[in-house]
């Protein structure tokens, strides 16, 4: 029992540390310029989510040097149209993060790059996008369902799962499996 607890301790620990860590992504201010309309202002770019139907944004995409916050698209714009409950995550460099999905468990993360508007990601996660190891990778949570605990977590009421933690190289947009997983659970 001893050590059940002494690893329930050390997990805990790990993960409040990754909790602790800074963003991985590069800071933005949002403004939101009226109903519906949120701005972010990013040292390279401006995105501007304008919701549309009951879930999900439009994301325009332009230099920062416009100042513009319209809430359509402009001469120039990269559009992303949402398809599935889109909506902005953050910025990292020419990289754009967007969440997808409605629901709590196995969201969608798309890794967009803006210089080439090519998609270099597309995955599962559950949770939150957390810094790497180095300026050229995140880790993101894959969810799993089990029918079954993992050794080691804690009952649940629940249907119990683990994730594991992978790094995503920023330049390839590969990913491997980092080594660490925790106890979770699904709705």
């Amino acid at each position: 029992m001893t050590s059940k607890v002494a690893w329930l301790a050390a997990l805990t620990l790990w993960a409040i540390g990754l909790q602790g860590q800074a963003s991985p992504f590069d800071p933005a201010t949002r403004d939101t310029v009226r109903p519906g309309v949120i701005c972010y202002h990013h040292t390279r770019y401006i995105v501007v989510g304008r919701r549309v139907m009951e879930v999900g944004s439009d994301l325009f995409i332009r230099p920062a040097r416009s100042g513009r916050c319209d809430a359509d698209s402009l001469p120039g714009d990269i559009v992303v149209r949402n398809h599935d409950a889109e909506y902005f995550l953050g910025l990292r460099g020419d990289l754009l993060f967007i969440d997808s999905g409605t629901g709590p468990d196995f969201r969608g993360l798309i890794v967009l790059d803006l210089r080439t508007q090519r998609r270099l990601l597309q995955t599962d996660y559950v949770g939150d996008v957390v810094a790497g190891p180095d300026a050229f990778t995140v880790g993101v949570w894959h969810g799993y369902e089990l029918t079954q605990l993992a050794p080691g977590c804690p009952k649940t009421d629940m249907i119990p799962g683990v994730d594991s933690l992978f790094w995503v190289d920023l330049r390839s947009g590969s990913m491997r499996f980092a080594q660490r997983t925790r106890c979770a659970e699904r709705q």
